[in-house]
């Protein structure tokens, strides 16, 4: 398209050969091979974050109750509140709680130990939830920190710009084929347009709660985090 405009709008016909936009491609190409395998490392650790956050909800409960019956203990006490704090993650992973609140629910927990431990728990019990409750806080400001920062902000910045010259390059390119002089430019400019927002998507892999809630094919998987919060509600 800005191929199209610049020659029968604008009049700029091509200017420029393919090999000596070569350094453009290859900056931009070099780039954005350093942001893809930035935000890629970050995306493949938040893979399993949902599953552990998971797994330790699952285990703090478990552990409880099974603390609650050694004791002959009602293990009915605990449910409703493991459970608000289950709901509270689950809506912040997904955009409805703020992280502000899902904290604030978060803090319930080490007070639910301190009155485990009062109704008379053995400590070996109440040892193994602090230790959970000690995963499962440093589990969850991972993912803050994954979903509140950008990765090298000044690298997109220069991603960025070496895109659109990119763009602005390949409009002006000749070859020696005029079928190629649109093809190639029109495929060029496609593939980087879409990993430059492929690297945009990939850097906040928690985003559920975008788009109206819609979220975007890159989000990671949180199924395993719901099928928990669903079993501890039931």
């Amino acid at each position: 398209m800005l191929r199209y405009i610049l020659r029968e709008v604008f009049e700029i016909g091509e200017v420029a050969t393919f090999s000596e936009v070569g350094s453009v491609i290859t900056g931009v190409t070099l780039i954005l091979g350093f942001m893809l395998g930035g935000v890629l490392s970050d995306y493949k650790e938040s893979e399993t974050l949902p599953a552990s956050v998971a797994v330790a909800l699952a285990g703090f409960r478990s552990t409880a109750h099974s603390g609650l019956l050694a004791k002959d203990l009602d293990v009915s006490i605990i449910n409703a509140r493991i459970s608000t704090v289950a709901n509270a993650i689950a809506g912040w992973f997904v955009g409805t709680n703020s992280e502000d609140e899902m904290w604030a629910a978060m803090s319930d927990l080490p007070a639910l130990i301190v009155d485990l431990e009062k109704a008379g728990m053995a400590s070996h019990y109440v040892g193994r939830l602090m230790v959970l409750n000690g995963e499962l806080n440093t589990t969850l400001n991972r993912v803050a920190v994954v979903r509140n920062t950008s990765f090298v902000q000044s690298g997109y910045v220069l991603m960025s710009i070496l895109v659109l010259v990119l763009q602005g390059s390949l409009a002006i390119v000749s070859f020696p084929s005029s079928i190629m002089s649109w093809i190639a430019p029109s495929v060029l400019s496609l593939a980087y347009a879409y990993l430059w927002l492929l690297v945009r998507d990939l850097d906040n892999p928690f985003g559920h709660g975008e788009n109206d809630g819609k979220g975007s094919g890159a989000d990671v998987d949180i199924t395993p985090l719901l099928n928990t919060v669903r079993a501890l509600n039931s």
